[in-house]
Parts: C-alpha cells; structure tokens; sequence
C-alpha cells in the first residue's frame, strides 16, 4: 500500500483558517499491529494549515504498509486553540478510523481509493493505492559536491500509478544538511510494483547568500523495480550534486 496524502478539505462555522494542527493519523497492519505513523506532532510543534495550503506534512511510514490483512488507519487530529496554554481548550479536527478490505481485491492491477472522513469540524480525504506484487524502495539523498544553499520538492512516482509521493518540500527554504552530508528528507519508503519503475523528480533553485533564487532545475529519472540491490543516480543543482540513492528489498 502506497498513501499519497492527507488532507483538511474542509472545515465548519466552528474553526477558521489558519489552523494549528497536531496529533496523529497512523496506520496498523498485521506484520505486528503497531502504529506505523504517516503524520506525528504534538501540541508544541504544530503544523500549519491555510485554505490553500492544507496538506498535512506527512513523514512516514517508516516501513511499507502490508496488504496480508486489512491495514487499519487511525487519525486523531486536533486545532490548538491560540488563546490559551491547555490543551482541554482545543477543539477535535478529526478522530476517526476505517479499514481497508485488501482481500477482497481480485483484480491483477494497481489502482487508487479516496475515504472520506466527515466530523462535527472538518471534512479530511485519506488518498492511498493498492500497489499489486511490489517491493519497497528506501530512498536517501546525500550532496556529494558543493553544498546545500538550494531548495528542492522531491518526489517519487511509482509508474504503475502515476501519483506523487512527495518526499521533500522545503518551501523555498535551503534544504537541511547533517554532517555528513545526508539531506534530510521527510519520507524515504514507498513501493513499487514489480516490472514498473521509480520515478525520482526534483524541483530546485540554488539560492544566494541573502535567498534570492538563482539557477533552477527540474529533472527525472527512473529505475526498474528490483528485488534486491541498490540504483543511484545524480540531481545536478548549479555548483551542488544531489546523490541519490535507491535500496530495493521485499515486504516482509
């Protein structure tokens, strides 16, 4: 299973834009029924949403999502009340769940569902796929020239399905760099369904010393999906080389 986003589409008479959201949306599978988390924030770190601009940030999952049973999602949204420092005052967005029946699929391709979760406050759409006979690709961008005074959208579309996944979006901001020169991306795991490919986007603009932009670029590449092994290939932004790298394996 491959989700694509979450997303506040609307909201009642009660709540007005902009909102300070946080809390969990998660999905459980039977590999251990854990909470594998797509979205987690808490009270202090809240994510920001407008009208136009109402995508939750996701971050995850951190493994791939198993069709073996019926994946669970569980989504407990909250807007922070901007008036006072407890959390009782805040209002419920969305507390919701709903499952998934991927066993009574019989159909040989991949395709893709919207669940709509209507509440009291809000109206969130859930977009995921389920992806046919895949394998799990775990991404990892790293500068191996220059450094990293640029801003990029990264994203990974797997071609069976032709829908993004967005894997970083710095907003215009410079991309954030550890010490050892990894690139610090918001989602590294997506599937792939056997025989189709990867495709890896970017959107950059190298900035200047004061953020102005400067040299842009937008490029793809693609890998056939594998089994096992890795792919590699480059993102050239100005003086700066963007390393990316592809580790293929199989759902457990």
């Amino acid at each position: 299973m491959e989700v694509f986003f979450v997303k506040v589409n609307q909201i009642t008479s009660d709540l007005q834009w902009p909102l300070d959201v946080y809390g969990i949306v998660a999905v459980r599978d039977s590999l251990d029924w854990k909470r594998n988390y797509l979205f987690s924030r808490g009270r202090d770190n809240c994510q920001t949403l407008t009208s136009q601009d109402c995508l939750l940030e996701l971050t995850g999952p951190s493994r791939s999502i198993l069709l073996w049973d019926e994946p669970i999602f569980e989504i407990d949204l909250k807007v922070k009340d901007k008036g006072s420092s407890l959390s009782e005052d805040d209002k419920i967005l969305c507390l919701d769940f709903f499952g998934y029946n991927s066993i009574s699929y019989r159909g040989s391709l991949s395709y893709t569902r919207t669940e709509v979760l209507s509440s009291k406050h809000s109206t969130v759409e859930v977009r995921y796929a389920h992806v046919k006979r895949s394998v799990e690709a775990t991404i990892t961008a790293r500068i191996s020239k220059g450094s990293g005074n640029f801003s990029a959208r990264l994203t990974a579309c797997n071609t069976s399905i032709g829908e993004d996944v967005v894997l970083l979006d710095t907003r215009g901001n410079e991309v954030v760099v550890n010490e050892d020169g990894q690139v610090t991306l918001q989602r590294r795991v997506v599937v792939v369904e056997e025989r189709a490919e990867l495709i890896l986007g970017i959107k950059a603009e190298q900035l200047g010393d004061a953020g102005e932009s400067s040299t842009k670029l937008e490029k793809k590449f693609g890998f056939v999906a594998k089994s096992a092994r890795r792919d590699e290939g480059y993102f050239h932004i100005g003086s700066s080389s963007l390393h990316m790298v592809v580790a293929w394996s199989v759902l457990l």
